[in-house]
């Protein structure tokens, strides 16, 4: 399944790729980071991952907030 989440904090393209990194470190998910629009595009292979357990991934790599229109 493919969703989009929208990412705040992100200033520069160093910013963009710790977040990717950071997603892409987060087991059953395949993410894709924009700057400008600062969106996350994740694709889960399998179950979503909780919205929660995505913005602990963040947390670890800086001061990002991700949430999602839905």
């Amino acid at each position: 399944m493919k969703k989009e989440f929208n990412v705040e904090g992100m200033f520069c393209n160093h910013c963009r790729m710790h977040v990717e990194k950071a997603l892409n470190k987060v087991g059953g998910v395949q993410a894709s980071v924009t700057l400008n629009p600062p969106v996350a595009t994740l694709i889960f292979e399998g179950e979503v991952v909780p919205l929660q357990i995505l913005q602990e991934a963040l947390s670890e790599a800086g001061e990002y907030k991700i949430t999602c229109d839905e």
